[in-house]
């Protein structure tokens, strides 16, 4: 019993961190957050922060790793040539709550963590690597990293936009079916797309 109520006390306190850190990322850019903003934020005392985390970038790191294992698992149950489709879950999970909207629209910002771009872009080039075999048979490894180069911007551009709020009238089916005709078929898979063609 006693463990239980210490395990809830844990899973509070670290939850009030998480928090802390979404609303001061709407305040200030990442790199200036501090422990005592945190603490201030959260209402705990600096030791009680230490006892679970080293710095700010372990809680980020906590933060950044539940994000990618949610896609992970949505990726992992999806066909191969299927990828973008996985996204659509997270998209609709992700925009029926603003505070995790602004915690993603940051960590993808321009002030936001180069790690946890490049992890999502690792991240998409391993699931389009897996479709890649029929997409482009002949493609060597430094083609398809070209390829792969040329993509993925956009795609995360175009994600971050949708999320951010930027197309309200197009829904997530919508919005990774069109990217995914654009990465087939180039600019005239979007008039193929919306036409009806």
């Amino acid at each position: 019993m006693a463990e239980q109520k210490t395990n809830r006390r844990v899973q509070q306190t670290k939850a009030a961190l998480r928090e802390a850190l979404i609303d001061l990322t709407g305040e200030k850019p990442l790199a200036d957050i501090t422990v005592t903003d945190l603490c201030a934020r959260a209402d705990i005392n600096r030791s009680t922060f230490y006892l679970h985390y080293q710095g700010v970038h372990a809680l980020l790191g906590e933060i950044e790793e539940q994000i990618i294992a949610r896609i992970e698992e949505q990726l992992v149950q999806t066909p191969s040539l299927q990828t973008l489709n996985a996204l659509v879950n997270f998209l609709k999970h992700v925009r029926q709550s603003p505070r995790e909207i602004r915690l993603l629209y940051t960590l993808v910002g321009e002030q936001g963590d180069p790690h946890f771009v490049r992890r999502l872009q690792k991240l998409t080039y391993d699931a389009f690597q897996r479709g890649w075999a029929h997409r482009m048979p002949a493609a060597s490894e430094s083609h398809k990293r070209l390829t792969f180069s040329f993509i993925v911007p956009g795609v995360i551009s175009v994600l971050s936009a949708w999320v951010h709020g930027d197309m309200p009238d197009i829904p997530a089916e919508e919005v990774v079916a069109l990217l995914e005709s654009i990465i087939e078929n180039g600019v005239n898979g979007v008039y193929e797309h919306i036409s009806g063609k």
